[in-house]
């Protein structure tokens, strides 16, 4: 095959395994902050949760680079090229947040509260349910619609939450309480809310792909 015809043949796995190889590093990344938040570790073990974190964080910007990469290289995709940019970038802020919840658990000593505790549970389910749509992708059925109900969901479950955990919050008279649990909270917000995202964005493909 000359060169040309490889730039413009697409290559439909390539853009397929790196998407998944990113919601799977999300699920990593979510799954360890799942696990912190039950093990409740001391600063030394959670220092180690930290790098731990922090390497899989960076993992996950070279996979969202080879992504770049591959859309700057290929004249042909699988599937709209903003939609692989958009899921992808989704895909990397979930695993971002993630990582910068650790951090601040680390930074402001975060006591590990039953709301926290339950919101990361709900992220943890929801980026499953997205990692299954993801990974579904390849080979679209109806297990893919379902994924995405349940990945959406969540997010709806986090929002609540957050809305709930708030309220609760702001009854305690501890200002510096108040301003780092608002943090850690609000960036599990924003985790959900890129769940959100990427879950729409995986539906907006399957719906492309039945035109």
């Amino acid at each position: 095959m000359s060169k040309l015809a490889q730039w413009l043949r697409p290559n439909e796995s390539r853009f397929f395994a790196l998407l998944e190889a990113q919601a799977r590093q999300a699920q990593r990344g979510v799954h360890l902050l799942g696990e912190i938040v039950e093990r409740e570790p001391g600063e030394a073990d959670l220092r180690q949760y930290a790098e731990q974190m922090r390497g899989l964080e960076q993992e996950g910007d070279a996979i969202r680079r080879q992504v770049i990469e591959e859309l700057v290289r290929s004249f042909m995709t699988p599937i709209d090229r903003e939609d692989i940019y958009d899921l992808s970038r989704s895909l990397d802020d979930i695993l971002d947040y993630a990582h910068t919840t650790v951090q601040e658990f680390l930074v402001y000593a975060i006591p590990f509260e039953r709301a926290i505790r339950e919101m990361a549970g709900a992220l943890r389910e929801g980026v499953d349910a997205l990692t299954e749509a993801v990974m579904g992708l390849v080979k679209p059925g109806p297990q893919v619609h379902a994924a995405i109900v349940r990945a959406k969901k969540m997010e709806n479950r986090m929002e609540e939450l957050y809305r709930e955990s708030n309220a609760e919050l702001f009854l305690s008279q501890d200002v510096h309480h108040i301003f780092r649990m608002r943090e850690v909270y609000r960036h599990l917000s924003n985790a959900a809310d890129r769940l959100d995202r990427a879950a729409d964005m995986v539906g907006s493909i399957l719906i492309k792909g039945m035109g």
